[in-house]
């Protein structure tokens, strides 16, 4: 019976995802409150494309905390590339909030890797996409308060 279930277990066994933790800095911090930052994170060029419709909302553990920056932790996120982005939810609505027809943010919001003080348009993958491997994987996302013109 042994020599049954010792190659099902190994096999079981052998199958299992590996993953790992992102750390995230957000920055840049203008408006002084306790608003929360929410998160959404796409896994391929294709989800990244679809803007709002492919990105997944995602918890995160805050972990430290200062006026100008929180870090947070996403964990057990499966090994492979990704795209991260965060808003300042500064009415709590829980959802970003935009203006008329062009759908300009009327939040802060950032992109994981990007780093520029005013964001013309959406990012495209390559300038966003990160790697996660087993290891703790750290991004910095830099808020924007001026989207657009």
């Amino acid at each position: 019976m042994i020599f049954i279930w010792l190659p099902l277990l190994f096999v079981a066994f052998s199958f299992q995802v590996f993953a790992g933790d992102v750390i995230v800095t957000v920055d840049r911090f203008k408006h002084n409150n306790d608003a929360p930052v929410r998160f959404s994170i796409c896994d391929s060029e294709e989800c990244h494309t679809k803007r709002d419709k492919g990105y997944v909302d995602i918890d995160a553990e805050l972990i430290e905390r200062t006026d100008n920056f929180r870090k947070y932790r996403i964990k057990n996120v499966e090994l492979g590339e990704y795209s991260l982005s965060a808003y300042h939810d500064l009415n709590r609505s829980g959802n970003l909030e935009r203006s008329g027809i062009l759908g300009i943010p009327r939040e802060p919001v950032g992109f994981s890797r990007l780093d520029v003080q005013k964001i013309r348009r959406h990012p495209k993958w390559d300038e966003v996409k990160f790697h996660v491997s087993d290891d703790n994987a750290s991004v910095t996302v830099h808020l924007v308060d001026k989207f657009g013109l």
